[in-house]
């Protein structure tokens, strides 16, 4: 596929860093190659200004050196522009807030084995001062470690390169390149009328990216013939010309033509003619012919490529695995499946396809139609999809059942599709809004501590989108995943097992992945009972809790194993005295928090929580009648509520604290082993205090 003849709308710029010998340099220079678009190296703008930079830095420090790659950075302006940054420029002070304001930062790294290899080769050991003193190797961990959470600050996505030579740069490449312009889409436009379609392609032009090519439905003509196709593509220009796929769709594939068979291979033959690069032409159809439609729109034009489809519009037909082989006597260029998915089975079959297609010859497109195949449409490039989906530009109709939106599928690809696909495995926590969590510095900590290659990510996904994306991290082999507001009841139904400890529950903050399907678990109670245990004994006491969410579920879950009593209360008195009914504690109406006495008073809603950290959920009354006050709001560390109990002399127990502790057991679960908690709670006190 030719990505330079991409017309589309103008991308963010491209920004990268990275350690030095990640392979960003040679990676950027092929993107920007590639897409036409302005390389510009940090350090080589430096060197035109210095000289070369081991000599600078002898002479001037590594100080004066940081303060002029300020400079060069803050000079830096344009669009269309592929920036390739210096390993250090995280560590400038308003580097990062500088970078994505630039464009869309990629972190390019590898495994540190990987990096040691590499950095011991001659020209990665003599090209760049050292920092330390130390041989470039060993340097480059210490630096990894010291960076890897200013990368992670600065990077909206990672791209993992693992190979040690040469190949580690297209494997950059193709993961940048899928990362940033999204998707590869056959953006569909269809209309009434010869005007509406060429005003359609005019929408798909502007919307479509470097990868994307578009498809002119043709069949949704009233009454299509020649003229119309010479009116729409008479004018076009042959390098997007070349980006056409011309449909004729009949009727038992899922299309509305309704002329004779010989008026519609007609119609694809002078499409091909006038220049269409691409004619969709159905196995079914050809087979009827004994090929005899495939020779007739290749006498029209011999370069036209052929798209090979097959439409099952009723389900997922016998065989399936069988259809692009069978296929391969037309000698397409491209082959299509598009089959009606009625659940997770017929999903990851149709991705299996795909997998087992990707490394042949012939490409594939293969679609899961309804709304179960969501997750695949924005995920089938990441599975080796040579076309991710087909989808129409905004504003214009859907052609199949469950087509979302171009704009709907880079969305998704944006905020979760191109963060779940990586070499090394993906962990991450899911929310809405995921911007407070401290979960990513935490387990990133632990990962470098234990020498674990993988990733944490936060996942900001809005509860229409969780099944998909769910869906797309079961596809995807995640690592694992927490679960966090307002997910965690809501996720249950969307798992394939929960434990013990979940199902009683009746909420989930920790997904294990386990033979290829999502486990649920539960770990917010251990967090939340060995927090208080570190200032209380539980047995016997008598425990008032605030709220009636999924924490207040894991809570009083907790108390109950530890032999402790409780009383559950709510502005949602309704919503309490269901759960108390439910898991067979006390309940209180709101009114009672003035006069309720009790050892424990925990407090599992987000009053108090920044930014609006000025409410406390209690009343002083309440505060002064209980000895121990848990506050599970962990930013801030101290909260109103707590403040007013030290000041009455009670002893408080921080929401940091079960939030390390839960983060702890959900680590050890995924990787089944010791978790470092105390680097985490480093981390997470670090990240807190940034912010």
């Amino acid at each position: 596929m030719d990505v330079s003849a991409g017309v589309g709308p103008s991308f963010p710029n491209v920004v990268l860093v990275g350690s030095r010998a990640s392979g960003k340099s040679r990676t950027s220079r092929k993107l920007a190659e590639t897409v036409g678009w302005t390389r510009i190296s940090t350090d080589e703008l430096l060197e035109s200004r210095l000289g070369p930079i081991p000599a600078f830095v002898e002479r001037s420090g590594w100080e004066r050196f940081r303060e002029e790659e300020r400079r060069v950075l803050a000079d830096i302006s344009g669009e269309r522009l592929v920036v390739d940054c210096g390993g250090g420029i995280v560590e400038n002070p308003g580097s990062i807030p500088r970078l994505r304001q630039l464009g869309t930062v990629y972190w390019i790294r590898a495994p540190a084995a990987v990096l040691r290899e590499r950095l011991s080769r001659p020209k990665h050991r003599d090209s760049r001062p050292t920092l330390t003193g130390i041989p470039p190797a060993e340097e480059a961990a210490l630096m990894l470690e010291a960076r890897t959470p200013l990368y992670r600050e600065a990077a909206e996505s990672d791209v993992w390169t693992a190979a040690s030579d040469g190949a580690a740069e297209e494997e950059a490449f193709e993961t940048l390149l899928r990362a940033h312009f999204g998707p590869p889409l056959a953006l569909t436009v269809a209309g009434a009328t010869a005007a509406e379609l060429r005003a359609g392609l005019d929408a798909a032009i502007a919307e479509s990216g470097p990868l994307d090519l578009i498809e002119l439905r043709v069949d949704a003509l009233k009454r299509p013939a020649p003229a119309d196709l010479h009116a729409i593509l008479g004018d076009l220009p042959g390098p997007l010309l070349a980006r056409l796929i011309a449909t004729v769709r009949r009727g038992d594939e899922g299309g509305s033509f309704s002329g004779s068979e010989e008026d519609r291979i007609g119609l694809l033959a002078e499409a091909a003619r006038l220049g269409a690069g691409h004619c969709d032409l159905e196995f079914e159809a050809d087979r009827e012919s004994e090929g005899a439609h495939a020779r007739r729109i290749r006498g029209a034009a011999p370069a036209v490529r052929l798209v090979a489809s097959v439409h099952d519009l009723d389900g997922v037909p016998a065989g399936l695995e069988t259809f692009p082989g069978r296929m391969a006597s037309m000698r397409p260029a491209l082959t299509k499946v598009a089959v009606r998915a009625a659940g997770r089975a017929d999903v990851e079959r149709v991705h299996s396809l795909i997998r087992a297609q990707a490394s042949r010859e012939t490409p594939i497109v293969g679609i899961a139609m309804g709304e179960a195949g969501t997750a695949l449409r924005v995920t089938a490039g990441a599975a080796g999809a040579a076309l991710s989906t087909y989808a129409p530009p905004e504003g214009l109709p859907a052609v199949a059942p469950g087509q979302l939106t171009a704009g709907d599928i880079r969305s998704r690809h944006r905020r979760w599709g191109r963060r779940l696909h990586a070499l090394a495995p993906v962990h991450g926590v899911v929310g809405s809004p995921i911007g407070q969590s401290l979960s990513p510095p935490m387990h990133e900590a632990a990962f470098r501590r234990l020498g674990i290659e993988a990733a944490y990510l936060p996942f900001d996904v809005p509860p229409a989108e969780l099944e998909d994306f769910l869906m797309a991290a079961r596809l995807g082999g995640t690592g694992g995943l927490n679960v966090t507001i307002p997910h965690k009841q809501a996720v249950l139904p969307h798992l394939d097992s929960l434990d013990d400890d979940a199902r009683r529950i009746g909420a989930v903050n920790t997904i294990v992945a386990m033979n290829g399907g999502l486990a649920g678990a539960n770990t917010d109670w251990t967090g939340a009972v060995h927090a208080l245990e570190e200032t209380v004994a539980l047995p016997g006491r008598r425990a008032t809790v605030l709220g009636a969410g999924g924490s207040a579920r894991a809570v009083l879950y907790g108390l109950a194993q530890r032999g402790a009593e409780a009383v559950v209360i709510s502005r949602n008195d309704r919503r309490a005295a269901a759960l108390a009914d439910e898991t067979g504690v006390a309940h209180a109406p709101a009114a009672a928090l003035e006069r309720i006495e009790g050892d424990i008073l925990i407090n599992t809603t987000p009053v108090g929580m920044a930014p609006d950290d000025h409410g406390c959920p209690a009343p002083d009354a309440a505060i002064a009648a209980h000895e121990v006050i848990f506050d599970l709001v962990f930013h801030p560390e101290r909260t109103p509520l707590l403040g007013k109990a030290a000041g009455m002399g009670k002893r408080t127990v921080p929401g940091l604290r079960m939030l390390i502790l839960q983060a702890a057991a959900a680590f050890e679960r995924w990787t089944g082993r010791p978790a470092p908690v105390q680097v985490m709670a480093d981390a997470a006190r670090k990240a807190r205090d940034a912010r």
